[in-house]
């Protein structure tokens, strides 16, 4: 009976332990060129400094106007200024960023669906502008990237969101 109770506990993998994630910063709407919106709930406790970068560049209206240059069955991703006129499978796309480059941020978030991190250059690397969010829970990350916060609203709008679709703007809600 404790092997059957073993196997389950591993069957069930990481959310099994995971507790409810639910950030309370300042919020980030995001709105499509085509009308569909998101909300980003941010989390300064998990990544401070990370947060107010994000937060700075939407104040700057950095992300208006980019398209989504990265779509995978598990994951979301944008942020390169280059995207706006580039190719996107260029590599002035796929590492382009603001030019800040941030310190990694450890947070103690689990990488759960809707979580909100920084892309960078590799695990447990600081990163700039390039944001991506999760479409299902993804353990392989957990603690290897700095958090942002996480979708509360519309996460239907990220799970139809397209390769090439176009961030017509992105902005901290007052």
């Amino acid at each position: 009976m404790l092997s059957l109770i073993a196997a389950a506990a591993l069957l069930a993998g990481p959310q099994a332990g995971a507790q409810p994630y639910t950030p309370t910063g300042p919020k980030i709407v995001v709105t499509m060129t085509y009308g569909k919106s998101f909300e980003i709930t941010t989390d300064p406790k998990a990544s401070p400094k990370t947060v107010a970068h994000i937060l700075d560049l939407c104040n700057r209206k950095f992300y208006d106007r980019q398209r989504i240059h990265r779509v995978e069955s598990w994951v979301t991703q944008w942020g390169s200024p280059a995207s706006k006129t580039e190719d996107l499978k260029s590599d002035a796309v796929l590492s382009g960023v603001s030019g800040k480059q941030l310190p990694f941020e450890e947070s103690q978030i689990d990488f759960l669906e809707g979580v909100v991190g920084v892309a960078s250059t590799g695990l447990q690397v600081g990163g700039d502008s390039q944001l991506f969010i999760l479409k299902r829970d993804t353990e392989r990350l957990w603690r290897s990237y700095a958090v942002v916060g996480k979708v509360t609203q519309g996460m239907d709008v990220v799970r139809g969101v397209q390769w090439g679709d176009r961030i017509a703007t992105m902005r901290v809600a007052k």
